[in-house]
């Protein structure tokens, strides 16, 4: 006899497959607050020069680096080394307008801006943000990231004057 017969079964398949999506929502809900939760906290190791908590954010097999266009993969070791050596931390730092989106069950896009400023009293370049997040060992880890720098708007021109 089967397990459910008659006018039960389009009824439970019905609730069973609304339940999918729902659960899909939850995890994904669960993931871009990690994210999120973890892109704060890798803005307050900029803005505080954490270089090794920095470092400990990156992919272990390497991270691809883009810079307005040019590509780079880096392994990790060499990455951990240059924030150790050569990096240069910013006077300020600062997320603008993250979005998020779920790419599995590991994985998270996130793109935005960001604000760098170089020195005190200096002001701050704008940067168009782009990062791939994957769970590594437990823990989300940047795999790509892309930065560029954002095109200043220029100014109005004056009004003429009569």
């Amino acid at each position: 006899m089967p397990f459910l017969s008659g006018t039960l079964a389009p009824l439970v398949l019905l609730v069973a497959l609304a339940a999918v999506p729902a659960a899909a929502q939850a995890a994904d809900s669960v993931l871009i607050a990690e994210a999120s939760a973890f892109m704060d906290a890798y803005g307050r190791d900029l803005a505080a020069a954490s270089r090794e908590a920095i470092a400990d954010r990156y992919d272990r097999r390497g991270v691809h680096f883009m810079f307005n266009a040019e590509r780079q993969l880096v392994p990790w070791e060499q990455l951990r080394e240059q924030y150790r050596t050569r990096w240069q931390p910013p006077a300020a730092f600062e997320w603008m307008n993250l979005v998020f989106e779920p790419a599995g069950p590991d994985a998270v896009v996130v793109n935005g801006h960001f604000f760098w400023t170089l020195r005190a009293g200096e002001l701050p370049m704008r940067f168009r943000y782009t990062a791939l997040l994957v769970r590594q060992d437990g823990a989300l880890r940047i795999r790509l990231e892309d930065e560029s720098v954002a095109p200043v708007t220029p100014a109005a021109p004056p009004a003429p004057q009569e």
